[in-house]
């Protein structure tokens, strides 16, 4: 063939191409996300759970996945036949990095609060990691569909228990303070777990509103002018392994209170109202606010 025809034919197919690029400005795009959705998504197998909400939605979602997870009151006691076998990995604040690593995972879930210093060393040695905050009801959701894409899991089955757990919520409007220790008198606004979950129930939080001055984002101090003020209708106290329920009947105020002439203080435990550590303790939570708005 002539040379010259070559020439003007490879010139000709190259102009042609170009202009077609010009004309399409999603080709590069198109092309990247098909390759990209032709690459099979590697699952993970091996997951280290450092809080129990992680722990406890990995064993629902796939317990074959679940290789440790954290000591504490809900793997330990809760829920101690269901983890038994499990090696544990260290308390909230005093994980053993060297024994995560060593079980080499491929997955590790933690809070980014408690947590967060460890993830990012786990993420310098390579390992995947997600970090998450529970402070609302689609936080929840969002975590349980996560962790499901990232084990290959179908996370309906849990999402349709949340949805049962929400279904006919009574008319309610009564005000409620939510007081969780007492030295602080730490009280949760909107921004929170417990605060998402007054308001789903229809519960009018009287700190809802209040601009969070502590280091956990969602909670604040109150004075004892600011609860007498407030004077709700209901008051939940917290019970936790440090807070026992009667140190709030101790406050000099206490007795001041309507919640309290009326009988209208309720005892809730900080694993389910502060921070949902299981789908079980999730229930548990919404069964008794559920029956509480009906008191």
């Amino acid at each position: 063939m002539n040379k010259h025809l070559i020439l003007w034919a490879m010139s000709f197919l190259v102009t042609v191409n170009l202009w077609g690029c010009a004309n399409n400005p999603n080709n590069s795009t198109a092309t990247d996300t098909k390759q990209a959705a032709s690459q099979p998504i590697k699952l993970a197998t091996r997951v280290v759970a450092l809080t129990p909400l992680g722990a406890d939605l990995i064993y629902n979602l796939d317990k074959s996945k679940l290789l440790a997870v954290p000591a504490g009151r809900y793997t330990d006691v809760v829920a101690k036949a269901k983890f038994a076998q499990l090696p544990r990995i260290g308390g909230r604040g005093n994980i053993n990095l060297e024994k995560i690593v060593a079980l080499k995972p491929d997955l590790v879930i933690g809070s980014e609060t408690f947590q967060g210093q460890i993830l990012n060393k786990l993420k310098e040695l390579g390992i995947n990691t997600v970090s998450h905050e529970t402070r609302s009801w689609q936080d929840l959701k969002t975590l349980t569909e996560d962790l499901a894409g990232r084990i290959g899991a179908d996370p309906k089955p849990i999402l349709d228990k949340y949805q049962s757990f929400i279904a006919q919520i009574p008319e309610n409007g009564k005000s409620v303070l939510v007081l969780v220790s007492t030295q602080p008198t730490l009280s949760p606004n909107r921004n929170s777990w417990s605060g998402d979950l007054l308001e789903k129930f229809q519960y009018k939080n009287v700190t809802g509103d209040l601009q969070a001055n502590t280091r956990f984002q969602g909670y604040l101090t109150l004075s004892q002018e600011q609860i007498l003020a407030t004077n709700p209708e209901k008051i939940f106290i917290m019970e936790s392994d440090n807070v026992n329920p009667d140190d709030f009947k101790k406050l000099p105020f206490w007795n001041q209170l309507k919640a309290t002439q009326n009988n209208q203080v309720y005892i809730f435990h900080h694993d389910g109202l502060i921070s949902p550590t299981s789908v079980n303790t999730v229930e548990e939570v919404t069964n008794k606010l559920r029956q509480t708005a009906l008191n």
